[in-house]
């Protein structure tokens, strides 16, 4: 009997453990990306206090170094999307066309609205620091994708949507089960240089399988060899070595909330392939895992499995 009470118990934490959850506060994601005027885009930020996203140079040692350039946000803002963070013009000026960034949560902890660097300190979450290391291209015309939610999206088909992808030049946004070139495409849509918002992908149906109805999907940015076709010949869009890419989940589900945070994925878009350009957007704010960039806090599901395991660790010995 209690052995089957604890197979039920862990069999339970584990599966929280794997459900779609809000990641720790104080806390960014960012990935690399091309600029071409010293803007940062920082696809979310969750912040616990009132602080500042700081851009760092990195330092020889790949550590995080002199800050560069910095934006306040405050606890009242809430989860926030589509970030861009201005870097000083003077250290945008000697910009390598590929340079090591760090992007780092700093709480306000003087409380006078300031960035004080000797004053307001980094942020840590389980003993390190929040922030993230990225490459950060110099280049003619800007290159990022947004995904990243305070939750994953929920869809009742086989859809995904990507809530922002800037193109350097004509191409496509891909989706892929895996991280640059070795995962399995799932989903491609083609669209003009320039900036397009929620764009809606078909997905392969089989990515979301009987046991397995969260999939984590990187949605990356190819430039077209001139057959408007999606193919082996077509680029992938890199800054330096990295990818230029987001890691986002979508959750497949029988029927999506009606209190879904942030943008509901039900169909697919009835645009066509192409999606216009816009106007870049300013930050948008949502109360609504992991990047490619380096980062230096583990991801909350792990800790979540890790409990569990410990939870069960402790009953057996109790036996």
């Amino acid at each position: 009997m209690r052995r089957a009470a604890l197979a039920a118990l862990l069999a339970l934490a584990l599966v929280a453990s794997a459900a779609p959850v809000a990641a720790h506060g104080n806390h960014v994601e960012v990935d690399s990306q091309h600029s071409a005027d010293g803007t940062v885009v920082v696809e979310a930020v969750r912040p616990l206090t009132d602080g500042f996203v700081v851009l760092h140079r990195a330092t020889d040692d790949g550590d995080i170094g002199d800050p560069v350039g910095h934006r306040a946000v405050g606890f009242d803002d809430g989860f926030q999307q589509n970030f861009p963070v201005e870097m000083d013009d003077d250290a945008w000026a000697d910009w390598p066309a590929n340079g090591s960034l760090w992007v780092v949560f700093h709480a306000d902890s003087d409380g006078d609205g300031e960035f004080d660097p000797g004053t307001d300190e980094r942020a840590s979450a389980f003993g390190a620091t929040t922030g993230q290391s990225v490459t950060l291209a110099k280049t003619d015309r800007p290159a990022n994708v947004v995904a990243e939610r305070a939750q994953a999206q929920q869809t009742a088909t086989a859809t995904a949507t990507v809530d922002a992808a800037t193109l350097p030049e004509d191409g496509f946004l891909v989706l892929r089960t895996e991280s640059g070139t070795e995962g399995r495409v799932v989903g491609s849509k083609a669209l003009d240089a320039g900036t397009h918002e929620n764009v809606s992908l078909d997905v392969s149906p089989d990515v979301f399988t009987e046991n397995q109805s969260t999939v984590g999907l990187y949605a990356q940015l190819y430039g077209d060899d001139g057959d408007g076709e999606f193919d082996a010949g077509d680029r992938l869009v890199r800054a330096g070595d990295s990818p230029v890419s987001t890691y986002f989940l979508v959750w497949q589900v029988d029927e999506v909330s009606a209190t879904t945070d942030g943008p509901v994925v039900q169909t697919p878009g009835d645009g066509g392939d192409v999606v216009t350009p816009t106007e870049t957007s300013e930050a948008t704010t949502s109360e609504s895992g992991t990047s490619e960039s380096a980062t230096s806090v583990p991801g909350y599901g792990v800790v979540h499995a890790l409990t569990a395991l410990a939870l069960a660790a402790v009953l057996l010995g109790r036996r």
